[in-house]
């Protein structure tokens, strides 16, 4: 596979630790954090899914905190490496990224009040950064130069938090293994969808957008034998079919934050909850 700053090839894994979309529940991922860190080897590697801050009961800067102490845990332990931790990209980071962008979009009001009726949890974000969707609103109306001061004054807060920003740049849109006897592709993890018309390189924003009948598919998506995701915005719950896995348990709306050890054929070996 080509793009590495796109996809994160997990090689050939004895295990897959895959997390589901946090949605800023820093209690419910600390407690899978310690039940993964108690059983994680050399060899293993731990994917998140994306969708890590924003929610209903969200702690961003906690969450994300979380996450960057356990990085530092796991690689202290030997034979563990920096590669075997891989973070994607979920719908919230990719809104997040585009938001920061503001200035730059045709009309940012309309960006604004878009994000406020249909991902209204990202106003938890705005606000551990030291804004809101409401000013975000206010500040589109003035224009391009208050958009640009607004969004240079976002980035200044999240380099307050240590490694914050450099977080934000090491997601990956897509993760795969590779087959240990015949080097093909095996398993494919991502966000919340995919379109199983395109190739791995032309899925763009498929990844994020094309989540709907993602449980019924029933042929897998060659060369891959299984795709897995950690969101499932309808919310379904955890599903195991034939081709795909969705192991959202509704972290962040009520339910619980899901950990699913995998085998390097994808079979589900263990399935953790919090």
């Amino acid at each position: 596979m080509s793009s590495q700053n796109r996809f994160s090839n997990l090689g050939h894994p004895n295990r897959i630790w895959t997390v589901s979309a946090i949605h800023g529940e820093c209690e419910r991922l600390a407690a899978i954090h310690r039940a993964i860190y108690d059983k994680f080897s050399p060899g293993d590697r731990l994917v998140y899914t994306g969708n890590y801050l924003g929610g209903e009961q969200a702690a961003p800067v906690e969450t994300l905190d979380e996450l960057l102490h356990f990085r530092r845990s796991l690689m202290a332990l030997p034979g563990i490496h920096a590669e075997d931790i891989v973070y994607l990209r979920g719908i919230q980071e990719q809104i997040w990224s585009k938001l920061l962008q503001l200035q730059f979009a045709a009309s940012g009001i309309q960006v604004v009040e878009w994000l406020a009726a249909r991902h209204g949890d990202m106003d938890s974000i705005l606000r551990a950064y030291g804004s809101s969707l409401e000013e975000a609103a206010r500040i589109a109306r003035e224009g391009t130069m208050s958009m640009t001061r607004w969004t240079g004054a976002l980035k200044q807060n999240i380099r307050l938090h240590p490694g914050h920003e450099k977080f934000f740049t090491v997601l990956r849109r897509a993760a795969f293994t590779t087959d240990r006897h015949s080097n093909d592709n095996y398993l494919l993890f991502v966000n919340a969808g995919f379109n199983p018309l395109l190739t791995l390189e032309n899925q763009g924003d498929h990844f994020w957008w094309s989540s709907r009948d993602f449980n019924d598919i029933e042929k897998p998506y060659a060369p891959f034998r299984a795709v897995i995701r950690g969101y499932d915005p309808d919310r379904h719950g955890v599903h195991i079919g034939n081709a795909t896995i969705s192991l959202d348990g509704g972290c962040g709306h009520g339910g619980q934050l899901v950990c699913a050890r995998l085998s390097d054929q994808g079979d589900v070996q263990e399935l953790l909850g919090a």
